[in-house]
């Protein structure tokens, strides 16, 4: 028996699918492929599109955490050039008021950078870029851009020397009241950013926030640099002398740049 033509089967097909649908037998199975199809499809769907938003939303997160990084180090620089700025700012203005100071009072002096610090509870001193070589003297007075006492130079190399702040318990100064012509007493260092004005005699009138200034009795610090101010007077009446704690005025915590003072007996003509 020959083999039916396959566009002879397929006619069949068609004609018998139509005769099922005017019979009404093709929609309950069109319904029932719908039933199970439409939910898999709509499912299928909403997967697709979760994972399109998720991509999405992954490139996005991408995106921000690198600008994130980029404004981060951008902040960064930022700051650094403002840290820069703000030094430089301040380098200038106390080299002006140092410029200043000098021209007001008549001292000749050096200007010196502090490159280095020894700083503890008991001792403070700093080291400056300046030595021998610049002329620098034991026993010369620093000070700051204001003028106010920083302390002296106590160590001496050919390019550096050591200031010791007054503060320091090692610091010994020779010191009045300002106004007085006469020497007062002594202004020791007791540690911590703390002096004390000792050897006061009894007959000296001292009272609380007096300025107490160099006495001028050293050979290479001058008179009347200001050292502080009084905090409090201890005195004893069976005591030949009276003490103080004296506030140094100098921020010493943050000296940078210091002018050394050449006494008008040694200074360049």
């Amino acid at each position: 028996m020959p083999r039916p033509k396959p566009w002879f089967l397929a006619l069949v097909g068609i004609f018998a699918l139509m005769l099922l649908a005017l019979a009404g037998f093709v929609r309950p199975v069109r319904e029932a492929i719908r039933f199970v199809f439409v939910p898999v499809a709509r499912f299928t769907s909403t997967i697709g599109a979760g994972i399109g938003k998720g991509l999405r939303l992954d490139a996005d997160a991408k995106t921000a955490n690198e600008r994130a990084r980029e404004l981060d180090a951008r902040l960064r620089s930022m700051t650094v050039d403002y840290v820069r700025l703000r030094a430089l700012e301040e380098e200038n203005r106390s080299l002006r008021a140092q410029a200043a100071f000098i021209a007001d009072s008549g001292f000749q002096s050096l200007g010196a950078r502090v490159i280095s610090r020894a700083v503890s509870y008991q001792t403070a001193a700093v080291t400056i870029d300046r030595g021998a070589r610049d002329g620098v003297e034991i026993g010369q007075a620093a000070v700051t851009d204001e003028g106010l006492l920083v302390g002296k130079v106590t160590s001496l190399g050919e390019r550096t020397a050591v200031v010791m702040f007054v503060s320091d318990i090692r610091s010994r100064i020779a010191a009045t009241v300002s106004g007085s012509e006469r020497l007062a007493g002594v202004i020791e260092g007791q540690g911590n950013g703390v002096t004390r004005f000792t050897l006061i005699p009894q007959a000296v009138p001292l009272k609380r926030d007096d300025i107490v200034v160099t006495a001028g009795t050293e050979e290479k610090i001058p008179a009347n640099i200001v050292i502080g101010l009084v905090n409090e007077v201890r005195s004893q009446p069976t005591d030949p002398f009276k003490t103080a704690s004296v506030e140094p005025l100098a921020p010493l915590d943050r000296i940078e740049l210091v002018s050394l003072i050449i006494p008008k007996a040694n200074a360049v003509p």
